[in-house]
């Protein structure tokens, strides 16, 4: 059918009608104010829920202007004005703003202004429309202020781990030292293997100390890496055999499962080396007696990629999402080793991420075993 033979809406319901329906709906509106304004921005036309909505009658607003239902410090910036002019510019003018009804309350009202202009002419009047969003501006106001108390407890969070490993460091140094005295004036067996338990103890409360000054590098923004050429087996070799005793005393077998190629990668090899000693040591807290661990190597065009593999406890799926955000430790994790922080994956995450790779998690569920695996942007030969 020829579209110019269709009669529109208008002509099939009629200009009575339409005024009708028009008329209709604005007595049954009970949340949009229509407010007809003339050229120079006096009320003409007070409709729909203006009443409602601003608490001024019909007989109070006609013929005045709009500004008395500004805040004072709108008015001052001109808004009032500015409103109207924006709409003369555009042809509309949109905003969400505070306004004040009749009673000296305050309501947060959306709405738009609309000139009206035959065409190419100028404006022979305005139309506004606002709604009441009040309720609105409340959740929103609840969701800053949510956040903002979420940011302030970060805040605090970073300050309060920068201050506890400041405050770890300062005793571990003369412990250190006295151990070394002692050690070296001990004759008694019994004497040199209390000193070995110390000295292991003092070396976790070390690192424990610079994990939380990592961390917070990290969340500030301040960690540094210093870059060089370096090969991925050499970093996870060293890493492994660094850690083979502490294995052995937990009846595990550790193997370094690495290919006779080169590896190479730019990286921070002790930033690097951190990330695998980390992922090792938690396989051995978390891998019961006579249980095995794995870490291998292998590279495709544009990756070198590493795993750590173990028989131990697992992860639960719903722990898997979150297993790398800072302070997240799972229960029977934690029900196993005691006393954890959580902060050492989400410092191997921030690291790698660093290099430019990504860490994953995996794991088939409890009591199955976890694997992790690191890819880093492969070094492209010179």
């Amino acid at each position: 059918m020829n579209s110019s033979a269709t009669p529109n809406l208008a002509d099939a319901l009629g200009e009575t009608h339409i005024a009708e329906l028009l008329s209709a709906w604005l007595r049954s509106n009970r949340d949009y104010a229509v407010i007809l304004l003339d050229p120079q921005g006096r009320v003409v036309a007070w409709l729909g829920a203006a009443e409602q909505v601003l608490g001024f009658g019909a007989a109070e607003m006609l013929g005045a202007t709009l500004t008395r239902i500004f805040t004072p410090e709108d008015r001052q910036r001109g808004l009032d004005r500015y409103e109207l002019e924006v709409a003369q510019a555009n042809g509309r003018a949109a905003d969400e703003r505070w306004h004040v009804r009749k009673d000296g309350t305050r309501i947060w009202a959306s709405g738009t202004v609309t000139a009206l202009r035959p065409a190419g002419g100028e404006p022979t009047g305005y139309v506004k429309i606002l709604r009441d969003r009040t309720d609105v501006r409340g959740h929103i106001d609840t969701i800053e202020n949510h956040v903002q108390a979420l940011q302030s407890g970060k805040d605090s969070t970073r300050q309060f781990l920068r201050t506890l490993g400041h405050e770890l460091r300062n005793p571990l140094a003369p412990l250190a030292n006295a151990m070394h005295v002692l050690s070296r004036s001990c004759t008694d067996e019994r004497s040199r293997t209390m000193l070995q338990v110390i000295d292991r103890q003092v070396g976790v409360l070390r690192r424990l100390a610079d994990d939380l000054m990592d961390v917070t590098r990290l969340e500030l923004g301040k960690f540094e890496l210093h870059k060089r050429h370096v090969d991925l087996r050499q970093v996870l070799g060293e890493a492994a055999t660094s850690l083979q005793s502490q294995a052995a005393a937990g009846q595990l077998s550790l193997q370094a499962v690495l290919p006779d190629a080169p590896l190479m990668v730019d990286a921070d090899p002790d930033r690097l080396q951190q990330v695998v000693l980390n992922l090792l040591s938690n396989a051995i807290k978390y891998t019961l007696e006579g249980g095995t661990i794995w870490v291998t190597a292998t590279q495709d065009d544009g990756h070198l990629m590493f795993r750590v593999q173990d028989t131990g406890i697992g992860i639960a799926p719903e722990m898997l999402p979150r297993i790398f955000d800072l302070f997240t430790q799972d229960l029977q994790a934690e029900k196993l080793v005691p006393g954890g922080l959580g902060v050492g994956l989400s410092m191997v995450r921030q690291i790698v991420e660093l290099h430019g790779g990504t860490v994953q998690a995996l794991s088939a569920g409890r009591g199955k075993g976890a694997e992790f695996i690191v890819r880093l942007p492969r070094r492209q030969p010179a």
